[in-house]
């Protein structure tokens, strides 16, 4: 059993349909009124929009297009042609006043990593405002991938009260964002967290989501060790290991905050 198999028997539309079918149902069990879904203009927000929008009336969400001035201008272009395919209306909302008003009043020179994670907690703190005034919920728009790799701020856009696409690697993702017409704009676009002017997922990775894949399913799917995945796959040793080590550094990041007689959620991966 390989991975690329596992792509090959991946059904899109089933996977959509079950989704959909995870977000209606979640929404009725907890009663809110509306889903509220931060939109970036890459493939993962694009289509946690797209299922959400197929799975419920428009009318019950919200979505928020939240860019500041490292946000590249294709990312507007493309929230507009997602708008256009879909019919929605996301609400743009810039937050370059609202960083530099936490970077003045803490007095501080902030590091690019430091005013990337302010970033994204300014984005979820918008999202969860927006979703207390109109009793909804949180979709996160994180998938497996950046969720194994612990690619995401704590308690920025790794924070949800629904994850529901985090159970789908990049790659799968791709095929559900072709099955649902995503503009191709979007599909094809090099990853990126947008935390900084020309930052992309992989450059920083080292390696292409579809090389990081099969070296994750290897390690959660099959359960093997780094020496058997290096063993496994034609990739670089350095990769690897560089892989592994992401996932178990961020542990903490996918867990519950540790205390004394509390234990943990995470598995052992």
């Amino acid at each position: 059993m390989n991975f690329q198999n596992t792509l090959k028997r991946f059904d899109p539309e089933r996977e959509a349909k079950r989704i959909e079918g995870f977000l209606k149902e979640k929404k009725e069990l907890i009663g809110s009124s509306t889903v509220v879904i931060g939109l970036s203009g890459g493939i993962d927000s694009s289509v946690t929009t797209a299922l959400s929008l197929r799975a419920l009336p428009g009318e019950e969400i919200e979505v928020l297009f939240l860019p500041e001035k490292a946000t590249p201008t294709r990312d507007s272009r493309d929230v507009k042609k997602l708008e256009q395919k879909f019919d929605f209306q996301a609400k743009k909302i810039n937050i370059d006043g609202i960083v530099s008003t936490f970077e003045g009043n803490l007095g501080l020179e902030m590091t690019e990593l430091s005013r990337a994670n302010l970033k994204a907690r300014i984005r979820m703190t918008m999202l969860y405002t927006l979703a207390n005034q109109r009793d909804g919920l949180v979709l996160g728009t994180g998938n497996l991938s950046e969720w194994l790799l612990g690619y995401f701020t704590k308690y920025g856009d790794g924070a949800a009260d629904i994850a529901p696409i985090v159970h789908l690697y990049k790659t799968e993702l791709k095929q559900i964002a072709r099955y649902l017409n995503i503009p191709e704009s979007i599909i094809e676009k090099p990853p990126s967290a947008g935390l900084w002017k020309g930052q992309t997922d992989e450059e920083e990775l080292g390696g292409s989501y579809g090389q990081i894949d099969r070296i994750l399913y290897c390690k959660k799917g099959l359960e093997l060790s780094e020496q058997e995945t290096s063993e496994k796959l034609d990739l670089k040793p350095e990769l690897v290991r560089d892989i592994y080590e992401m996932v178990r550094k961020s542990r903490h990041k996918r867990e519950i905050p540790e205390g004394l007689g509390r234990t943990t959620t995470e598995e052992n991966i």
